[in-house]
């Protein structure tokens, strides 16, 4: 774990040779920012669980799936996500004795220009199981689900390099189509807030309550269903 002051003087570059290193051993590497671990505390050692295998298990087998609401979503996400929530057309649990244990969210079916007739793309936008619980094959489960119901193409997902290194979605078939490049993020210092650096306005850039951070961009994951 690559713990990571806010006062640090790194650069991206330097995260990702760490990880490379340590990948070349067999390690997998992780940056922990000191604003996650303030604000996410819960959720970031619900993943460490996750990463080293010491979550109770579900088998996704004795789970049904279920529709929820962008509210229900929106709760359990926040809840046991490190990215918490996003805005989704399609939404989908994994309910065992009446208790959300998973939850994927998707957006809307896009229609791609690539030369192929009425060729519709969508992106998962979010994948989270109840802290503290490991759901075996959940993510193939509601994958395929969705798959079932709206046939899509393609399927699209991020992966955030801070936090993963893709293999969820290697097991389920994805293949790595490209890795984006570090963003600037702009963290207000008041409120541990992140923002996208066109999401602040030039007289807020100005003023002393944000400080620049970065993170080590996303894997992008495509999973091809049909020619």
């Amino acid at each position: 774990m690559n713990l990571v002051s806010l006062e640090n003087d790194s650069s991206p570059h330097k995260f990702i040779e760490l990880q490379d290193n340590y990948k070349g051993k067999g390690i997998d590497c992780f940056n922990l920012w000191e604003d996650i671990w303030v604000t996410r505390k819960d959720q970031v050692l619900g993943r460490i669980a996750a990463v080293i295998g010491v979550n109770r298990r579900i088998h996704a087998r004795k789970t049904e799936i279920v529709a929820v609401t962008q509210q229900q979503a929106d709760e359990f996400l926040i809840a046991n996500h490190l990215q918490e929530s996003a805005k989704a057309k399609y939404r989908f649990g994994l309910r065992e004795n009446n208790r959300l244990v998973a939850v994927v969210t998707f957006s809307n079916l896009r229609y791609m220009k690539n030369g192929v007739e009425g060729y519709r793309s969508a992106e998962l936008i979010r994948f989270a199981t109840l802290a503290g619980y490991t759901v075996i094959g959940g993510f193939s489960k509601l994958l395929k689900h969705f798959i079932k119901e709206y046939g899509p193409h393609d399927v699209m997902s991020y992966s955030d390099r801070d936090w993963s290194l893709g293999k969820a979605y290697e097991c389920a078939g994805f293949k790595l189509k490209e890795i984006t490049p570090p963003a600037t993020i702009l963290l207000n210092v008041n409120t541990l807030e992140r923002f996208f650096p066109h999401r602040v306005s030039d007289e807020e850039l100005c003023s002393d309550e944000y400080i620049q951070i970065f993170n080590t961009g996303n894997l992008k994951y495509l999973l091809y269903l049909q020619s």
